[in-house]
């Protein structure tokens, strides 16, 4: 392990050949550091080599358009950047900014003594504003994911050192905002409070704020709830833009995708994803009971994941979530499932076991269980806060419920929807009466809109195929990534990205998309 880790930080000290190549592409490029700067882009420090390729475009348009400098900063206590990753960001331009709350310990307990006293349960946390700038839900999601826990204990010193630090990020970057002329933000994610007070706190002061990555760009605004991929809520009107042909060939083209989904291939427009839940049916044991009761599957979340990542649900966590159904199911005859998603991350299942001991209709289906075969025994209804199962199983018949209003699939009504916890009690406690008609093309016309439609081309020619060619999702962190966007490159594809970036930034729009790709008529 000692060898490992000092061969981690040689590695980290020297740049392997596409590195290389990639700074001295910059070089090329870019024309350094603006003279006599008005302002400066900051930009979010990462190691992830695809979004360092999409944030030195759009930190490099954005200082030419306000002539600004550009920052690199981190959301936690030091800049930890390899020096290999260091000499990647100067070669476009950067320098530096090493976080310290210091500056702020003597003011952050004056503010702490005035907020937590305030905090009485879980959903006052969720609601948590500092002088109209929202941060519960980060506060919420930061503590989960640092601590591994599936719900939050506000009483706990655990939770109270989780808020501390949040306030200094908020303390330290109000003051920032005022102190430095500020032109830009560009984030790489819009959760947690490292990655994202500083978002929240710039959209409020009227910074324009982007959440660059190689597979998309999105203008962060307070419309669509400070963060990036909740243009769902606009699918149904941009689909109604698309003619008669075009429409046809988009059912026909979702179809055939969810066909390949529900064939058991791994990663069909989910790159991230490394098991299929809807593998061929191979178990022979009967899973679901043969009975007249009304069949419920619960589609678990990650616990220590982020709750939020759309907006506020009905339960401020899935463990309250889950709970919740806990306490219905006594109150119902149904017969009760729970499934885990196949690649579930370790701690998962030691929680769910707390509940299967406590709430005696809950039966643990095993994870690699095809939902073909959950489908064919006669699941009724599927439950879930946000999930995929939302669109799944509509295509396969089945009403799915949603706990949050906050869910890619709001815009349809080929699942159930219900407002407030009392609405989502009356539902589950009627389900006899809860039938639902699904219309296949309305099911095909979202997924087109959010797997198909989607421009994520903006860095590599055809995303998917890069994915494809560097092995994996995950791998587009690693130099390969420069290899493979230098590859391809030419002056032709330069001027196109930043005509698109260009195009982009003046409209004002909310995600990069091909209009933003195509010349101006």
């Amino acid at each position: 392990m000692a060898i490992r880790k000092i061969l981690s930080l040689l590695r980290g000290l020297v740049l392997d050949s596409d590195e290389q190549a990639f700074v001295r592409h910059n070089r090329a490029f870019w024309k350094g550091p603006v003279p006599e700067p008005n302002g400066e882009i900051l930009i979010e420090e990462t190691v992830f080599a695809s979004t360092i390729i999409a944030v030195s475009y759009v930190a490099n348009v954005l200082a030419q358009k306000y002539r600004s400098s550009i920052t690199v900063y981190s959301g936690k206590r030091s800049l930890f950047l390899p020096r290999s990753v260091r000499r990647i960001y100067q070669s476009f331009g950067s320098r530096f900014l090493f976080y310290s709350d210091h500056t702020v310990q003597k003011v952050v307990e004056v503010l702490f003594e005035d907020v937590y006293p305030k905090i009485k349960s879980k959903r006052d946390v969720e609601q948590l504003a500092i002088d109209g700038v929202p941060i519960g839900d980060l506060v919420y999601d930061t503590h989960l994911r640092k601590y591994l826990i599936p719900t939050i204990d506000i009483a706990s010193e655990e939770f109270k050192q989780t808020l501390r630090e949040s306030l200094c990020l908020y303390l330290y970057w109000e003051g920032y905002f005022k102190q430095h002329t500020v032109k830009a933000v560009i984030v790489s994610h819009c959760v947690y409070s490292w990655n994202a007070i500083i978002l929240r706190v710039a959209v409020h002061q009227s910074i324009p704020v982007y959440q660059a990555t190689a597979q998309g760009l999105y203008y962060i605004t307070e419309s669509h709830n400070y963060r990036a991929y909740n243009e769902f809520i606009d699918y149904p009107k941009s689909f109604q833009e698309m003619d008669n042909q075009e429409k046809r060939a988009a059912y026909a083209e979702a179809e055939s995708r969810l066909a390949l989904r529900f064939a058991g291939h791994v990663g069909v427009d989910m790159h991230y994803s490394k098991k299929s839940a809807y593998t061929p049916v191979v178990n022979e044991k009967r899973i679901v009971a043969e009975s007249p009761r009304i069949k419920m599957l619960i589609a678990t979340h990650c616990f220590f994941d982020s709750p939020h990542p759309y907006g506020n649900n009905l339960f401020p966590d899935f463990y309250e979530w889950l709970t919740f159904l806990g306490e219905i199911s006594e109150r119902t005859n149904y017969d009760w499932y729970i499934k885990t998603h196949p690649d579930f991350l370790p701690g998962n299942l030691e929680v769910i076991d707390g509940f299967l001991g406590k709430y005696s209709k809950f039966n643990l289906i095993p994870s690699d269980t095809s939902h073909h075969q959950l489908i064919k025994e006669g699941i009724d209804f599927a439950l879930t806060v946000y999930g995929t199962i939302g669109f799944e199983y509509a295509a396969q018949g089945v009403t799915v419920i949603n706990a949050s209003i906050c869910n890619p699939h709001i815009a349809y009504d080929f699942n159930l929807h219900p407002e407030t916890v009392k609405e989502y009690e009356q539902i589950l406690l009627n389900c006899e009466s809860q039938k639902i008609h699904i219309e296949d093309n309305k099911v095909y016309e979202y997924y087109y809109c959010r797997f198909i439609n989607q421009f994520d081309n903006w860095i590599y020619k055809d995303y998917d195929s890069f994915i494809l060619k560097i092995g994996g999702y995950s791998q587009q962190a690693g130099s390969i990534s420069y290899r493979q966007f230098l590859d391809e490159f030419s002056t032709i594809r330069n001027e196109e990205i930043i005509g698109a970036l260009e195009k982009f930034i003046e409209s004002n729009d909310y995600c990069l998309a091909y209009k933003h790709t195509r010349p101006a008529s």
